[in-house]
């Protein structure tokens, strides 16, 4: 049998090959939008801060800077960049279950190259295909129109397809969508590709749309995930001829929580949470770690629930004398107590990304986040007395949202800075979620554009819109750069594995001279906000009007 291709990975990556690949995908994303001028105008921002970074690191002013060698150590390191997707890794598990040959790449590789594109579309005439990390459907179909050929047989699974599945009409590009759990999912799909019929697993179903047809996991039976294949990073090692110091893990699915923003609860079309055991968790690691591997990061939505798992896991990974470093998520009032904090650094926590999302109470209350601006606030005053890296999520532009609460915000980050942090623009792409149903949204004047052909929506709500969120989400950064409060998280991706407490003041200090100066280039990237800005009001208004 020819081999499965295994296409993972985001539109745009840190991993693009070709710049004029990735300008080429997003005039494709562009074209098939129904709303990009907002994503455009991030765009252009991100793309300022990344020359500005671009140009420190190459400066005459960074070459006799006392930081210097910090700022070389800190970046020298890409570690972040080499581990493949967890999706890739674990499709590749079940396959080689399954006894079925596979190739992997991602959508940067196969989008930059037509002839690799096209050697593996000849070798491989079933493509496995993950959204997960593709924001809308502007995005996926491109890549699928770029990836189908006559004759071949296109799986997609993922994030996406849990999400989307019910508007599906492009059954000209997806023979089977997906949708649930790949590890009951691969092997029905095993069968069929092996000559067998198509059959939902048991607890599934079927059905078709069309030429696609849509095979549900169904939900599993047991909330314990232990009896899920661990996935076989040593695999992953082989098949890309490296070494893997670093690799991703999931012990959770699902959320307890029903933030109003956030589609965790309801991936893989399951409202439960399910989690894996302690015991499994550190079988599992100490597994990884007997392999070589250093590093362990969770991505699991809320790794410190439940906590009784939390503490025991913490306990067994001492007992053992794990070598292991690992990073996780967690809520601000998981770590509300410094012991807890201790003894997950203990056991080798070096990093913890905690959703603090906003400094005003009533913002949090109107996310329904069930924690207080007290609670984040002790989270990072714990994390750094037990030598834990903190790195804050936020959400500017929900509704309700004012330039008071945004000011609030920075003032409790200034008050109790964090690390690293993540700045986003309030987004309603993810149907489904709480703030989208027709009360929530009422409740606050909120109107979106909905469809799923958009990876940032345009919005409105009764204290804010899409119009104004970019000034605030630029005024923000910039803020945070100047006045030396934390690092942005996406400018210092890169090395933030190995960031050190010791590496802080000089890098803040690199980070707020690159915002300082360069007249031309801030000239050019004004002119280029003010177009889009202009694109986006014009088209916001053939949207709400």
């Amino acid at each position: 049998m020819k081999p499965i291709l295994i296409v993972t990975g985001s539109m745009i990556s840190p991993k693009e090959q070709s710049f004029r690949a990735a300008i080429q995908k997003q005039i494709l994303s562009f074209r098939a939008s129904s709303g990009a001028w907002l994503d455009i105008q991030t765009k252009i921002q991100t793309a300022e801060q990344l020359l500005r970074l671009r140009m420190g690191l190459k400066s005459r002013r960074m070459k006799k800077a006392p930081y210097r060698r910090t700022v070389e150590e800190f970046f020298s390191k890409k570690g972040n960049f080499e581990t493949p997707e967890l999706t890739e890794v674990t499709l590749a598990t079940l396959l080689n279950i399954e006894g079925l040959p596979f190739r992997v790449c991602d959508f940067s590789t196969i989008c930059a190259s037509k002839a690799l594109r096209e050697r593996l579309l000849d070798e491989c005439p079933v493509l496995f295909i993950s959204s997960t990390l593709l924001r809308d459907l502007s995005e996926l179909i491109p890549l699928l129109e770029l990836l189908r050929r006559k004759g071949n047989r296109i799986i997609v699974g993922g994030a996406l397809t849990s999400m989307l599945h019910e508007s599906w009409t492009r059954d000209d590009l997806v023979d089977v969508l997906a949708v649930g759990s790949g590890e009951a999912l691969v092997p029905v799909l095993s069968n069929w590709l092996k000559g067998g019929a198509l059959r939902a697993p048991a607890g599934g179903m079927m059905v078709e749309k069309g030429r696609t047809k849509v095979l549900f996991s169904g939900a599993p039976k047991s909330r314990n995930l232990d009896h899920y294949p661990r996935p076989n990073w040593k695999l992953a090692e082989k098949t890309h001829g490296r070494a893997l110091p670093m690799v991703f893990y999931e012990s959770v699915r699902g959320c307890p929580y029903r933030c109003s923003f956030c589609n965790y609860p309801y991936l893989f079309d399951d409202r439960k949470f399910r989690h894996k055991s302690a015991l499994k968790i550190a079988d599992d690691w100490l597994h990884y770690a007997s392999h070589g591997v250093e590093y362990v990061t969770c991505l699991d939505s809320l790794f410190t629930m439940p906590k009784k798992r939390l503490l025991e896991l913490c306990q067994i990974l001492i007992s053992e004398g794990s070598p292991l470093k690992w990073i996780c998520y967690a809520r601000a009032d998981d770590l509300s107590d410094v012991e807890t904090c201790e003894l997950m650094r203990e056991a080798g926590c070096i990093q913890v990304q905690i959703g603090l999302e906003s400094g005003s109470q009533q913002q949090l209350d109107n996310m329904n986040k069930k924690c207080t601006v007290a609670q984040n606030q002790q989270a990072l005053i714990n994390c750094r007395r037990a030598g834990i890296v903190s790195v804050t999520t936020l959400i500017l532009g929900f509704p309700g949202e004012t330039e008071a609460s945004i000011k609030e915000t920075f003032s409790l980050l200034k008050e109790t800075p964090p690390d690293l942090y993540y700045a986003a623009a309030f987004n309603t792409r993810f149907e489904g979620v709480p703030i989208l149903e027709q009360k929530e949204a009422e409740r606050f004047g909120l109107k979106t554009l909905r469809g799923g052909h958009s990876s940032i929506p345009y919005w409105r709500h009764d204290t804010m819109t899409t119009a104004e969120i970019c000034a605030w989400q630029d005024w923000f950064t910039k803020k945070m750069a100047e006045e030396r409060v934390a690092l942005d998280g996406m400018l210092f991706f890169s090395g933030f594995l190995h960031y050190g407490f010791d590496q802080r003041e000089d890098l803040l200090d690199f980070q707020r001279d690159i915002y300082l100066g360069r007249p031309i280039v801030k000239r050019v990237f004004k002119g280029l906000d003010r177009w889009a800005h202009r694109k986006l009001l014009a088209d916001m208004e053939r949207v709400f009007t």
